[in-house]
């Protein structure tokens, strides 16, 4: 699976989208926006998205509710979108804090779609 292509993907879809980081299995990958001053340092963003990764799992647990498509936190500067990557990914998005994240969620949902199949 090729990291770098979703998140180039993922950037392109949405001028609102600031930064995206993919992990799939052991491999990690992320981009910011050309021109965006960085929120979190790669290692912040590293450690993000394995604590993603195992909330996910959690989420996962609660079948009642059926399958979980996206979650969302807001933050002062910025809102975080969570989306699965097929059974062993994460993608998480940060986006503009006054974003419709639902609309930047539906696309990202294809986009992670169009990579687990």
């Amino acid at each position: 699976m090729n990291l770098e292509n979703i998140c180039t993907e993922i950037l392109k879809s949405d001028a609102e989208i600031l930064m995206v980081a993919v992990s799939y299995r052991t491999d990690t990958h992320y981009e910011e926006k050309e021109g965006t001053t960085s929120l979190q340092t790669k290692e912040n963003v590293e450690k993000s998205l394995a604590d993603a990764a195992l909330r996910w799992v959690t989420r996962r647990s609660h079948r009642t509710l059926g399958e979980p498509l996206y979650a969302m936190a807001k933050y002062e500067k910025a809102k975080r979108i969570t989306i699965p990557l097929g059974r062993y990914g994460i993608i998480l998005c940060a986006i503009l804090p006054d974003s419709d994240a639902e609309k930047i969620a539906s696309k990202l949902i294809q986009i992670a779609k169009k990579y687990s199949e």
